[in-house]
């Protein structure tokens, strides 16, 4: 190494271990405040209880003495050290600060109070005294004794689903003798038997209902002397409601011949939501019930359910008809089927005697179904849904009505076009109808040679 080179050197660290002389010295001093600003070295250890700021302009930290006078308004935020800590606090800090005060007795430590507390408080939304508050939740909240008390009292005004409906029958009743209004009659009326219809989903309020003489108060009189639609619908949705999965109750509907009153109402009826209504109390009473729709399929039952398909009536209604007649060939179908007919044999020997396809064809089943197809193509294919019911129906009948479909060109070719028609759909559920009209088109016709027909 040269000369020059070692003496640099040498210099270096001479220049390194002043400087770390120095700064150990710096801080090792004490910090001389007064009353002025005055900067903090870096690294200058500081005394506590001094006033701390930093200056914006030059990034420096500076301090000086606390001045009790001094409210610092210029300054939004007051630093003071202590413990070796700054504590940063807002200007608001003076208006909350807490002051120990002797209470009566001249006693010092006692609780504190904060200046401004009402103040304080309002600001959060609470604009009264502790004394006052409780007054407040007295008057809200009630005490247990008291809530005891309006229990007690509320339950004596409970009713059970029986004792309001014992007490509908009675003012449904007494409210139909009642004929000076006739309006007001009406409407309550109304609102009895929409009460009735959302009671009788229950199996046990239908019992209740009919032992309670509900079926001689309350639906034959509304069912057969009522000239008004609006309370004959009501009461047929819930004459619908009590007899659905109630066999009891079916049982006791057949008595009172509650079935021919339907069945008058469907041949001679024309409203649209006369004829729903019908049709739902109706299949409710005969579903299940091979006994009932032996006696009266074999009468009117059969007559009234076709004369719906010829009505002109909306096509709705007409698939509802085709869904009962139906619903009762696969009934009979399944209960007659090896399994079934070994679990109910009674109910077996029921169905052997229902000979509801031969009653259809009597009542020219398969001629009307013919009609009602050939004339409504274009509805056909606008309301998939309802073709739906309508399909099914025709598969279900084909056995005994092919002989006469199978000759109809007119039919045969309604069925091909809306085969063509809904298999050009980009709907599933369309082609799923183009599905079951081509099975039903292939059993109907089977040696013909089939092409597309619009």
């Amino acid at each position: 190494m040269k000369p020059y080179t070692l003496l640099i050197v040498l210099g270096l660290l001479a220049t390194a271990g002043w400087a770390k002389e120095s700064n150990e010295v710096k801080k090792n001093q004490t910090f001389v405040a007064t009353h002025e600003w005055q900067e903090i070295p870096e690294g200058q250890g500081i005394p506590q209880g001094l006033h701390v700021r930093i200056n914006l302009q030059t990034g420096k930290k500076e301090a000086k003495l606390l001045d009790e006078t001094d409210e610092s308004s210029n300054d939004p935020l007051k630093v003071i050290h202590k413990n070796g800590a700054l504590a940063v606090l807002p200007d608001e800090y003076d208006m909350v600060k807490e002051e120990v005060e002797e209470d009566d007795e001249g006693e010092a430590g006692k609780p504190k109070k904060i200046k401004h507390l009402d103040e304080a408080l309002k600001r959060i939304g609470i604009d009264y005294t502790p004394e006052e508050r409780l007054e407040s939740i007295k008057r809200e909240f009630r005490s247990y004794e008291e809530l005891k008390k309006t229990f007690e009292g509320m339950r004596k005004a409970f009713k059970t689903d029986g004792e309001i409906i014992v007490q509908l029958i009675e003012e449904y009743h007494n409210i139909t003798k009642d004929s000076k209004d006739v309006e007001t009659r009406i409407k309550t009326q109304t609102q009895i038997l929409e009460s009735f219809n959302y009671l009788m989903s229950q199996y046990d309020n239908a019992l209740l209902f009919v032992d309670q003489g509900g079926l001689d108060q309350v639906i034959l009189p509304t069912l057969v002397n009522q000239t008004h639609v609006g309370l004959k619908v009501e009461v047929m949705r819930v004459l619908g409601a009590m007899c659905q999965n109630n066999p009891k109750v079916q049982i006791k509907v057949y008595e009172r011949n509650v079935g021919s009153h339907l069945t008058q109402i469907l041949m001679s009826s024309t409203r649209t939501e006369e004829l729903s209504t019908a049709l739902y109390a109706f299949s409710s009473l005969l579903r299940k019930f091979p006994h009932a729709q032996q006696r009266i399929l074999s009468t009117s039952g059969t007559q009234a359910l076709v004369s719906v398909l010829g009505k002109e009536a909306e096509l709705k209604i007409k698939a509802k008809a085709a869904t009962i007649i139906n619903d009762i060939i696969v009934e009979k179908e399944l209960v007659l089927s090896k399994s079934s007919a070994d679990d109910d044999p009674l109910a077996a020997a029921q169905y052997a005697e229902l000979s509801f396809p031969e009653w259809l064809e009597a009542n020219s089943y398969c001629e009307t179904m013919d009609a009602l197809v050939t004339t409504n193509l274009y509805e056909f294919l606008e309301v998939p849904d309802i073709l739906e019911y309508i399909i099914n129906a025709l598969d279900n009948t084909k056995t005994f009505c092919s002989p006469l479909w199978s000759q109809s060109p007119q039919f045969r070719h309604v069925l091909l076009t809306l085969r063509n028609r809904y298999s050009q759909s980009e709907d599933e559920y369309r082609l799923d109808i183009a599905k079951l009209l081509r099975t039903l088109i292939d059993k109907l016709y089977p040696d013909s040679i089939r092409h597309d027909e619009f």
